[in-house]
C-alpha cells in the first residue's frame, strides 16, 4: 500500500547518460517489475521470449517519434542491465492490460479561467489501480533536468519515465483508461505522455499526441497557463475537445466521434455505474461551485464518497475470488499556471496533500 512519502529520483545530463543514470539508481527495482509484469502479462501460450518479441516490435515506431525517447530508454536498460525489449515492455504496461483489470480506473478533472476563485489554471486525477499493482509497482517522483527543452517532474513506475507530469513551462498531463476500441503496432501510450511533457507550448503538447502513430486507446486532459483539453484517441483517430470552464471524464467516451462505438460487453464495464457515476459527480461538483474553485475546494471534491467505493475516492472491495478491487493509489492537484503540484500519496480522505515542486 502506498507510503507516507514519495520518494524523489532525479536524473539529468544528455539522454542517453540520464536513462543509464535512471537505471542504475533503480537497478534493483526495475528488475523486479520486469519480472512482476512478465508474469502479469503471461498466458500459458505466451513464453518471456515471445512477450519480449512483441516489445521490439514497438521499438522502430518509438525511434521514429522520439529520438530522445529512445536514447533514454536505451539508456536505462544500460545502467538496469536489463534488455531494452524488457524496458519497452514497461513501456506497454496501458496496451497489454486487460478490458476488466481497467474497467474502473482513474478520474480526472480541470478547471480554469474565472472558474477558480483567482483564476488559476487547476488540474488533477485520483490514479487508482488495484492495490497488488500499487504495491508491486511502487510508485515513484521521476525530477528530470534536461540539456534542451523543459524539464518535469513525473508520477512513475520503475524503468518508465512518465505516468503523468507537470513541467517547468506549465505543461500538465492527467488522463484516464478508456475502451479498447482497437490495438495497433505504434508508440505506446506511456511514451507519448513522455512526449507531451517534453513540449513548452500547449499547441506542441497537442500535436505530439496527434501526429502519434498510436498503439492503443486513451484520454489526455492537457493543460497550459491558461488552457484546458481533453483528447480522446485511438490507432486510427481522436477527438479534441477544449473548454473555456471545466472538464470532468471517467472512463468512457464522451465524445459524439467514439462514445457510440463503445461496446459496454465488450469494454469491462467501462461505461458502467462506476465510470457513470464518477463522471457526473466530478462535473456536477465544479458546475456547482463555479468561481469558487481552489485548491482546498478540489481537495474535497477527490475526498468524494458517492457510490462508495466505486467513488471518486477509491476504495478496494472483495469482487470475487481472484479479484481484489482497485484504490486510489495517489490522489494530486495540479496548479499549471503557477507550477505547482499537491498529491496525497493513497485515497485522498486518508492522506494528507503535500507539496512537491514549485518550478
Amino acid at each position: 500500500m502506498p507510503k507516507d512519502e514519495l520518494e524523489k529520483v532525479k536524473i539529468s545530463g544528455a539522454p542517453l547518460e540520464r536513462g543509464k543514470e535512471y537505471g542504475t539508481q533503480l537497478k534493483g527495482r526495475i528488475g523486479e517489475f520486469v519480472e512482476y509484469l512478465l508474469g502479469e502479462f503471461g498466458e500459458p501460450e505466451n513464453s518471456d521470449d515471445d512477450l519480449l518479441a512483441h516489445s521490439e516490435k514497438y521499438i522502430p515506431f518509438i525511434k521514429d517519434y522520439s529520438a530522445e525517447i529512445y536514447d533514454e530508454l536505451r539508456g536505462i536498460a544500460k545502467g538496469s542491465g536489463r534488455k531494452l525489449e524488457e524496458i519497452v515492455m514497461l513501456t506497454l504496461h496501458e496496451e497489454r492490460r486487460s478490458f476488466s483489470e481497467l474497467a474502473q480506473s482513474c478520474t480526472t478533472f480541470a478547471v480554469t479561467g474565472r472558474g477558480t476563485k483567482d483564476g488559476s489554471n487547476l488540474m488533477g486525477q485520483t490514479w487508482d489501480i488495484t492495490p497488488d499493482l500499487c504495491e508491486n509497482a511502487d510508485p515513484f517522483l521521476l525530477e528530470v533536468e534536461r540539456e534542451a527543452g523543459p524539464d518535469f517532474i513525473s508520477y512513475t513506475y520503475p524503468g518508465m519515465m512518465a505516468g503523468a507530469g507537470l513541467n517547468d513551462e506549465g505543461i500538465a498531463i492527467n488522463w484516464n483508461s478508456v475502451p479498447r476500441l482497437s490495438f495497433d503496432y505504434g508508440v505506446p501510450t506511456y511514451v507519448i505522455i513522455e512526449s507531451v511533457l517534453n513540449q513548452d507550448k500547449i499547441g506542441d503538447a497537442i500535436s505530439t499526441v496527434l501526429q502519434a502513430k498510436r498503439a492503443g486507446c486513451f484520454n489526455f486532459v492537457i493543460g497550459g497557463e491558461e488552457e484546458i483539453y481533453s483528447i480522446e484517441a485511438t490507432p486510427e483517430g481522436s477527438e479534441t475537445i477544449y473548454s473555456r470552464k471545466s472538464i470532468g471524464h471517467a472512463n468512457h467516451y464522451v465524445s459524439d466521434k467514439f462514445r457510440f462505438e463503445q461496446n459496454l460487453d465488450q469494454a469491462g464495464g467501462r461505461a458502467s455505474a462506476s465510470s457513470t457515476v464518477r463522471h457526473n459527480r466530478i462535473n456536477r461538483l465544479m458546475e456547482e461551485n463555479w468561481g469558487e474553485i481552489d485548491l482546498e475546494l478540489l481537495q474535497e471534491f477527490t475526498r468524494d464518497h458517492v457510490n462508495f467505493p466505486q467513488s471518486i475516492c477509491r476504495h478496494p472491495e472483495p469482487t470475487g475470488e481472484d479479484e481484489q478491487g482497485y484504490i486510489s493509489c495517489a490522489t494530486w492537484i495540479m496548479n499549471s499556471d503557477k507550477k505547482e503540484w499537491w498529491i496525497a500519496n493513497g485515497p485522498a480522505c486518508e492522506n494528507e496533500f503535500k507539496q512537491l515542486c514549485d518550478f
